[in-house]
């Protein structure tokens, strides 16, 4: 395990259904390869809490900078890009499931900020998180903080439509479509996706792009295959669409992705 990056699986049974990870990083700045990177679009929900070192977050399709010590993200097809503002990066976060959020709210996650501001949604228990946080000695201790904060605000609900299409999504590495998906969890098209809106923000459509992007990126990464070979794998009809889909949704080509994979790990990939 790399000591400037740490992961931790949740320890609480039933949060282990919400989260993938609690990730903490801590790294000065001269050691990264980039500066400023672009956060790929990705089909989760990013926590995180920057300590004394915050980040510029810039959404360059509405033109907003937000200034970032504590957020929780969304499910977003933004393009948008990240910047630290200090000589180094120390945050403490997770990676929740895109269902988690609604679990965190009663508000419809389509009308929420793209990017949320943790005091919105956790109230005054994220000032108790900042207090907290700050008595720990070692990430470990800060992880059970990170798992207490989602507890304490945690909500009972219904979410099974999302839940249950959203593993069939992935289970089907995206290759599904929006009809077969409704079928095979007994609702119509138009009922998932009032609920994708409602509960996760985007569209069934959207994400089916969002989950065949990680997967394309990932190998871009891990392998050395061609951009051809990559876009068959996952399923493209094929190399322009690949192109297309990849310039529709983060700005730039795969060739240009694949050259500029981020150096931000505790984001994504």
């Amino acid at each position: 395990m790399n000591n400037d990056f740490i992961i931790q699986k949740p320890f609480n049974s039933h949060l282990q259904k919400l989260v993938d990870y609690y990730f903490f990083i801590d790294i000065p700045i001269s050691a990264l390869a980039l500066k400023e990177e672009n956060v790929i679009p990705f089909p989760r929900i990013t926590f995180g809490y920057f300590f004394d070192h915050p980040f510029s977050v810039t959404n360059h399709s509405t033109e907003e900078t937000i200034i970032a010590d504590m957020i929780i993200s969304r499910i977003s097809k933004n393009q948008i890009s990240v910047k630290p503002l200090t000589d180094r990066v120390k945050i403490i976060g997770a990676h929740v499931r895109p269902f988690t959020l609604a679990y965190l709210t009663d508000e419809n996650i389509s009308k929420m900020p793209w990017l949320i501001r943790t005091k919105d949604l956790f109230g005054n228990n994220a000032q108790n998180f900042k207090d907290n946080i700050t008595k720990c000695s070692n990430p470990q201790q800060m992880f059970i903080e990170v798992e207490n904060i989602f507890l304490k605000t945690i909500l009972v609900k219904d979410l099974n439509i999302v839940v249950e299409a959203i593993s069939h999504i992935e289970s089907h590495k995206g290759t599904i479509s929006i009809s077969m998906l409704a079928d095979s969890i007994g609702v119509s098209s138009r009922t998932l996706r009032n609920h994708f809106n409602k509960s996760i923000g985007c569209s069934p459509k959207e994400y089916i792009h969002l989950v065949k992007l990680k997967q394309a990126i990932f190998q871009m990464k891990h392998s050395t295959d061609s951009l051809t070979s990559v876009s068959y794998s996952q399923n493209y009809a094929d190399q322009a669409h690949f192109t297309n889909t990849f310039k529709n949704i983060t700005g730039k080509s795969p060739k240009k992705i694949r050259e500029n994979i981020p150096d931000f790990r505790f984001l994504q990939f």
